[in-house]
């Protein structure tokens, strides 16, 4: 018994120090610590004005990340708008009209779909768009 409340021991002492280091290695971002500054604030002068943190924390971080957008986020969109071009040009190549033919064609795959999903077991929305992308 007495090497079995060792381990136990050992876990409890370094569950303990990882809870108690746990806020100091917690580090806030700046705009929850202008928002935090800002709601204690209108707390304490009693001007929230009936709303609650989360509504207000909404608000708030929405205002400071249109506010304080930095030069680091910029660099960053035109990259994913260069992943995007290349998905246009795929599927710009498709003929996406909704005439008579593309109306039967979906019935086609959509009969094909029931039959593929019970012979592989296939379900959910992800396997029925990948197995429609591929029979469109």
């Amino acid at each position: 018994m007495k090497t079995g409340t060792a381990p136990i021991l050992i876990f409890a002492t370094f569950s303990i120090v990882g809870f108690v280091a746990l806020p100091v290695s917690a580090a806030k971002s700046p705009a929850m610590e202008a928002c935090s500054k800002q709601w204690d604030d209108m707390k304490s002068a009693g001007k929230t004005g009936g709303k609650t943190w989360p509504s207000f924390w909404s608000d708030c971080s929405k205002d400071f990340a249109a506010k304080n957008t930095t030069e680091a986020a910029a660099p960053e969109k035109p990259a994913k708008a260069e992943k995007a071009t290349p998905k246009k040009a795929v599927t710009s190549v498709r003929n996406e009209d909704d005439n008579g033919s593309s109306a039967q064609q979906k019935k086609d795959c959509d009969a094909r779909w029931d039959a593929n999903k019970t012979k592989t077991g296939a379900h959910g929305w992800h396997d029925y768009f990948q197995f429609m992308s591929r029979c469109i």
